[in-house]
């Protein structure tokens, strides 16, 4: 590796030479706080007397034999100063800026913008990649019908905004000068450089490379040249279609699915966790997997399955604005292709996640807590089939029923809400103020409940032409108190924000606080038709419209009509599969509502391993002794700071436990207080609660 200190301008002089951009660098991604930044600096710089400007590094590596230069790090300068002179150069043929001699021009295209003796049919200087490219050399060659998505285009149409807006601050030939004076530290690797171990020490500050860039390089730089260019459009370009050009979230559930991660990798760590994923891995078959699996990816967050039917159904949950079921769904299509699970299967496994998260939606129950339920769904369903068929015992079970049969056994922060507590939500539970998504989840499946005409809820809730609007107005005029009655106050109270007093309307907001009879049938105002209710063309608001008054009688009534349509779209599940009785009893962490009180411990498994201590004490121990070695650095912050970590200065040895020099841990407590102790550690060191699995005496009948 050789480094020098040189101008821009002789940097990239030279007639023959060409600087491309890999395939598995990004698209050219400056903003324009960047290249404002860029504008100041050459403004400054020429009214400066300095004679260079530091403008960053460079680095390359040779591209063939020949003069070409693979830029490893620094195409974003590049392009940005291509952008500006091109800009420029239009701006002074379009007599809006000022230049002492035309020649000037010729200049400008021989030093930084012609590659006139390149072995290339393609005689331009730089060699963006095939998007960028596309953009670039319509800029360079003069051409209209810009794509106006592209930051190419953006940003030259911002440069040229900006040289020729009055007062000009820069002529053709200051701005030409002032970019001679650019110096930068030109990198050139050597054959027997790390290219890759460079890049990473490079991009670490700046303008950050996502997770995806990341890998992406780490996947395509050991390539040959001829070999990204392959892999790039065969495989990774597809993979970006099919993410929307956002892949890190996709290589998450990627990475997710393929190592069975009992939870997902923490975003910000995903390039370090995939580098050790793809340890004795081929990169190109990677690829070929990782596009299979991009296939589903799009199924599911796009919505588009194989019928219009299954669409419909998985476009619900989309509306939720979840990703937390992307790795159960992945996982379960692939399964679904490779073993021709017919299309009503399908549907009813999307219907019974689809109930799972309403029913937990309607009762306010958190989301993010099932991330590792979603992990763990798909593996359970596989080990209950596998374990019929070890036993030689034929099941006669669809994958829903098993499905159905797991979602039903989690309890606690996991469960699925039961009726008793599934109505008493619908009942009261403030729909006004819950999440926009959730709100139009939930009233386009009220909306269109029954089979007939469809309102397109989602897409009104979404553009404004539709909003939630109390019936009972949150502001109680003489009127509706005297319709209310003396109980206006505890009617109010009770019902204000919940199911039954909100409708789906669009009407103008002018009839908010009417009379209920103005807003069921409308007013003119002031010359103004403002329509009412009658007027409204959703289900849910029509409705309304049969009803002389709106007191507790008509909300009751009406509360117990969306109870009906609820528990009718999402009835709670049932499931006649039993699993098979084990000569041991296996419960998770993540049961919550388990009781160790009178349970005999066999043992237990965590991370993959299992161990054989057989009390809770034991176990207790030993768990936190191998969390603490696995993540010495956050256990080590425990200490002093929570109610069972303690140092020895401050460890009360009557009711604590050595468990390293100088550091303890409280033990003199109940089994259930020592499950709570685990579930803290395991929170504090994002460790899912079904990687402990604690292996127990069956209870006998």
């Amino acid at each position: 590796m050789k480094g020098y200190a040189k101008p821009l301008c002789e940097f990239i002089e030279g007639h023959k030479i060409q600087f491309v951009i890999p395939v598995y660098q990004r698209n050219y991604d400056w903003l324009t706080d960047n290249c404002d930044q860029l504008f100041s600096d050459l403004v400054k710089l020429n009214l400066s007397n300095r004679s260079s400007h530091f403008f960053g590094s460079i680095v390359t590596s040779s591209a063939d034999s020949g003069y070409n230069r693979l830029v490893i790090d620094g195409q974003q300068r590049l392009t940005t100063i291509s952008l500006l002179l091109l800009a420029g150069i239009k701006a002074v043929r379009d007599k809006a800026l000022e230049i002492s001699d035309e020649a000037r021009l010729e200049e400008a295209y021989e030093v930084f913008l012609k590659a006139k003796f390149c072995n290339s049919e393609r005689k331009v200087k730089l060699v963006p990649i095939e998007n960028d490219r596309i953009a670039y050399d319509k800029i360079f060659n003069g051409e209209d019908g810009f794509e106006e998505s592209s930051k190419v285009i953006r940003n030259y149409r911002h440069f040229y905004n900006k040289l020729t807006k009055k007062p000009q601050q820069l002529s053709f030939d200051q701005l030409l000068d002032a970019i001679e004076r650019l110096q930068i530290i030109s990198i050139e690797l050597d054959a027997d450089d790390d290219a890759q171990l460079i890049f990473e020490s490079l991009n670490s500050t700046g303008l950050a490379l996502t997770e995806a860039d990341k890998i992406r390089n780490y996947l395509l730089m050991s390539l040959n040249p001829e070999e990204q260019r392959e892999c790039f459009r065969n495989y990774w370009q597809k993979i970006e279609a099919a993410t929307k050009n956002e892949p890190t979230k996709f290589l998450r559930d990627y990475l997710t699915v393929k190592q069975q991660l009992q939870r997902p990798v923490r975003l910000g760590n995903i390039y370090f966790e995939w580098k050790k994923y793809m340890e004795g891995r081929d990169r190109r078959c990677e690829l070929v997997e990782m596009l299979e699996y991009a296939h589903y990816y799009k199924q599911v967050t796009d919505a588009k399955l194989s019928s219009s039917r299954l669409s419909e159904k998985m476009r619900h949950i989309c509306n939720i604005e979840t990703d937390v079921t992307n790795v159960f769904f992945i996982q379960f299509l692939k399964y679904a292709s490779s073993n021709n699970i017919p299309e009503d299967e399908i549907y009813k496994v999307i219907d019974l996640v689809e109930n799972y998260l309403a029913r937990r939606i309607v009762c306010n129950m958190p989301g993010n807590a099932l991330t590792q339920v979603f992990c763990a769904l798909h593996k359970d369903v596989l080990r209950s089939i596998e374990e019929y068929n070890n036993a030689n015992i034929p099941i006669y079970n669809t994958y829903s029923e098993i499905l159905a049969y797991h979602i039903m056994r989690r309890d606690g922060n996991y469960q699925i809400p039961r009726d008793l507590q599934f109505v008493e939500s619908i009942r009261t539970r403030d729909a006004y103020h819950m999440l926009k998504p959730f709100q139009v989840f939930l009233f386009e499946r009220l909306e269109n409940s029954v089979h007939g005409e469809y309102n397109d809820v989602v897409s009104d809730m979404r553009n404004k032409n539709a909003t939630i609007e109390h019936i009972m107005p949150q502001t109680l005029n003489g009127d509706w108190k005297s319709m209310l009655g003396d109980q206006y106050e505890d009617i109010k109270e009770q019902y204000l924000h919940t199911f039954a007093n909100l409708t789906l309307t669009g009407i103008n907001s002018e009839l908010s606080n009417k009379a209920f009879e103005i807003k069921r049938d409308g007013q003119t105002i002031g010359g103004v038709v403002h329509p009412g209710y009658k007027n409204s063309k959703y289900r849910l608001t029509r409705s309304v419209t049969f009803c002389d008054k709106w007191t507790e009688v008509e909300l009751e009534n009406r509360c117990a009509e969306i109870v009906d349509s609820f528990l009718r779209l999402y009835p709670l599940p049932t499931t006649s599969f039993k699993p098979l009785q084990k000569p041991v009893e296996e419960i998770s962490l993540e049961e919550e509502t388990f009781s160790p009180t009178n349970r005999l411990l066999k043992g237990f498994r965590l991370l993959g391993n299992e161990y054989v201590e057989t009390t809770w004490k034991d176990m207790l121990l030993r768990v936190v002794g191998i969390v603490a070695e696995r993540y010495a650095d956050i256990v080590d912050n425990l200490y002093d700071a929570e109610g069972y970590f303690w140092s020895e200065k401050k460890a009360d040895i009557r009711y604590c436990t050595q468990i390293a020099p100088g550091k303890y841990l409280w033990t003199s407590m109940d089994n259930k207080n020592k499950l709570r102790c685990l579930r803290f550690l395991f929170d504090k060191c994002d460790i899912a609660e079904s990687e402990l699995v604690m292996m127990l005496e069956p209870i006998k009948e």
